[in-house]
C-alpha cells in the first residue's frame, strides 16, 4: 500500500490488484472533510470515510474522454464497504462496475465503519430494548443512555453526501455523480437528488425502504432516545436473511454469510468485543428518519428500482408507485431475498446497473415493469 496526497486535502492509502488481462484495479481510501450537522458533534471537522475503486487505465483515459462517476450509498447496518465491495470471489458490485470502466465510489456515514462514531463507545448509549445484548459480558446491568438521544437523521445525511459529492466532482472535475442506494441508501440517495438535481445524473435504487411515518422531522430535535442500536448475528443471519431464502439455490456460496460478518466484525471493531465471544454484533446509530415519501414524489433523475422477490414486496414496492419521474424502470428479480448482492441473483444485479448507468435504459425501455431470472432473462409485468 502507498500513502499518497491528491492536493485535495484528503489523505490517500491505495492498493493496487494486477488482474488477469493485464489491468491493474486501483483501490483507494480517503477521508472527506466535512463539518459535521450530527448534534452530539456539530460544528466539528469530521472525516468521512470514501472509498474508490477504478482501473488505472480508466484514469488515464479520462484525460480525453469523461467517464461516468458513481457513488455507492449505504443502507441502515452495513458500511459502504462491506455492503459494495466485499471482497470475496465476484462478490464486490464495486469492483464489478469498475472493471466495466466505471470511476466508483462509496461513502460512508457518520456512525459506520470508519466513519466517526459520536457518543457510540458507550455501552449505556445502547438503546434500553438492545443492552440485554451486552449483559453480563459488557454491562452488569441495564443503564440509562448518557447522551439521552438519538444519533443522526435525514437532514445530517443528506449533509454528508452533499459534502462527499462536492469533493468528488472537484477531484474528478465533472458536474454530477450517479447513485446507487441499496435499502435506506435509496431514501439517503433520493432525497439528496430532490434537493440538488443538477448534481445527480441517474439512480439505482435497490431494494428500496418502506415510506418513513412522517414526511417532517421530529420535534423536538435531536428526539429524546439513545444513539446506539444493535444487530445480532442471528437478528441478521436468521431473522433477516436466511427467513427469505425460499428458492433452491438462491445462496450460491453459504460460506459467504460468515465472511460477510466477519468483515461487518472488522468493520466495527468494537462491536466484536461487546458481543458474544467469538460472534460480536453490529452496532448502528439511532437514526430520526423522515421525507422519503415525498422526496419520491419530486425526484426527476432517471431511476431504475431493483427488487428481490422475497424481499417485504408488496411494501417495499410502494416506493416504485410513489416515483413520479416519467423515466423510470422496476424489475423484480426472481428467486432473491433483501441480501441479493450476497446471492446468485447478484450478477443480474450488477448487470442491470450498468446497463442503466450507461443508457438510461433496460431492455430499450425507459418507462417498464419487467421481472429478471438469475440469468437476466427478462419478461413484462405491465
Amino acid at each position: 500500500m502507498d500513502a499518497l496526497g491528491n492536493g485535495t486535502g484528503a489523505p490517500e492509502l491505495t492498493r493496487v490488484t494486477s488482474l488477469a488481462d493485464g489491468n491493474k484495479l486501483l483501490t483507494i481510501d480517503r477521508f472527506v472533510p466535512h463539518v459535521s450537522t450530527v448534534p452530539a458533534n456539530r460544528g466539528r471537522i469530521v472525516g468521512l470515510h470514501l472509498r474508490e475503486k477504478v482501473l488505472a487505465g480508466t484514469l488515464e483515459r479520462k484525460r480525453a474522454e469523461r467517464t461516468p462517476v458513481v457513488l455507492f450509498i449505504h443502507g441502515g447496518y452495513s458500511p459502504s464497504v462491506v455492503a459494495y465491495d466485499l471482497e470475496y470471489r465476484d462478490y464486490s458490485w464495486m469492483a464489478q462496475l469498475a472493471c466495466a470502466g466505471f470511476d466508483v465510489f462509496a461513502m460512508t456515514h457518520t456512525g459506520y465503519g470508519s466513519s466517526p462514531k459520536p457518543m457510540m463507545d458507550d455501552p449505556c448509549n445502547v438503546d434500553a430494548a438492545d443492552q440485554a445484548q451486552l449483559i453480563p459480558r459488557v454491562l452488569k446491568q441495564a443503564c440509562a443512555p448518557r447522551y439521552p438521544f438519538k444519533l443522526i437523521s435525514s437532514r445530517t445525511e443528506w449533509d454528508e453526501v452533499e459534502s462527499v459529492v462536492g469533493f468528488i466532482t472537484d477531484l474528478r472535475q465533472v458536474e454530477s455523480v450517479s447513485m446507487v442506494g441499496w435499502s435506506t441508501g435509496t431514501p439517503r440517495a433520493g432525497g439528496f437528488a430532490v434537493m440538488h438535481p443538477e448534481k445527480v445524473n441517474k439512480l439505482v435504487l435497490l431494494a428500496p425502504s418502506t415510506f418513513f411515518p412522517s414526511d417532517a422531522p421530529p420535534d423536538p430535535m435531536p428526539e429524546p432516545g439513545a444513539p446506539v442500536i444493535l444487530q445480532s448475528h442471528e437478528m441478521l443471519m436468521n431473522q433477516r436473511w436466511q427467513s427469505h431464502v425460499r428458492t433452491v439455490g438462491q445462496v450460491e456460496h453459504p460460506e459467504i454469510r460468515e465472511v460477510m460478518w466477519r468483515a461487518l466484525m472488522l468493520e466495527d471493531g468494537l462491536g466484536e468485543q461487546w458481543g458474544p465471544e467469538g460472534v460480536g454484533v453490529m452496532r448502528a446509530p439511532n437514526r430520526m428518519n423522515y421525507g422519503w415519501r415525498a422526496n419520491a414524489a419530486r425526484l426527476e433523475a432517471p431511476t431504475l428500482v431493483m427488487l428481490g422477490e422475497h424481499d417485504n414486496y408488496e411494501k417495499r414496492r410502494e416506493a416504485w408507485g410513489g416515483l413520479s419521474s416519467s423515466h423510470k424502470v422496476f424489475v423484480r428479480i426472481d428467486g432473491a431475498s433483501h441480501f441479493v448482492q450476497y446471492e446468485r441473483g447478484r450478477h443480474v444485479v450488477h448487470w442491470l446497473t450498468q446497463e442503466w448507468l450507461r443508457n438510461g435504459r433496460v431492455a430499450g425501455e425507459s418507462h417498464a415493469e419487467f421481472a429478471a431470472d438469475w440469468g437476466g432473462k427478462l419478461r413484462r409485468l405491465d
